[in-house]
């Protein structure tokens, strides 16, 4: 997992939420690497959070798969497999905006090519939007999120060797392609356009 500096994660620097899920971990023994569990003091303790301030935020952990509440009161979680990649996650600089404009271009060309090439592949790439913290006023970036429609390549422009494309085969290969290019990228697929998180930005549109 990677943490991005001067981004908040659950309300909280990187740094301090690593740090405090390393203290709640130390608290485990080693021996256990399943079913460990924490009760709530230990948390507020290891977090440095206050019981006012804490509510929030464990929800939120919960949510995201990062706890798992495991009474109703809320006074013992379950340590997930996610909690353990926070621990361990590197902190990295934010993307510049103006490498996040460079690499969208990038992406143009590369789902240009991906079109025109990649024959096998029964499915193109339709439209490309970006959406998410590219589309703040932020000039530090904490990722850059593309919402890729495709389509069926027409029959005449299929390549004639090889198996048909699966569907997953298909979007596995476009993803690949696409977060290979940066850390920062997180391609998620729609069928449609609509269905892209708002506000985005279309930054490709395949020839009709």
């Amino acid at each position: 997992m990677t943490l991005v500096a001067k981004h908040l994660y659950f309300g909280l620097d990187p740094l301090r939420l690593r740090d405090a899920a390393n203290r709640v971990l130390s608290r485990i023994p080693e021996h256990i690497t399943n079913h460990a569990t924490v009760r709530l003091d230990a948390l507020l303790d290891d977090f440095r959070l206050g019981a006012a301030t804490s509510r929030p935020i464990l929800e939120q952990m919960v949510k995201d798969g990062v706890l798992e509440r495991l009474s109703a009161n809320g006074a013992e979680y379950a340590i997930t497999t996610r909690f353990r990649e926070i621990a361990r996650a590197r902190i990295v600089d934010p993307l510049p905006r103006e490498k996040a404009q460079m690499l969208i271009a990038h992406c143009g060309d590369l789902a240009r090519r991906f079109n025109r090439m990649a024959t096998r592949n029964k499915y193109e790439i339709e439209t490309i939007a970006v959406y998410g913290s590219y589309m703040s006023r932020n000039h530090d970036l904490a990722d850059l999120l593309l919402g890729i429609t495709g389509r069926h390549r027409a029959q005449g422009q299929r390549g004639v060797m090889g198996r048909a494309t699966a569907q997953t085969e298909g979007t596995d290969h476009i993803r690949a392609l696409f977060e290979g290019q940066s850390q920062f990228i997180e391609v998620a697929f729609f069928k449609r356009l609509q269905d892209v998180p708002r506000p985005f930005s279309v930054v490709f549109k395949a020839e009709d």
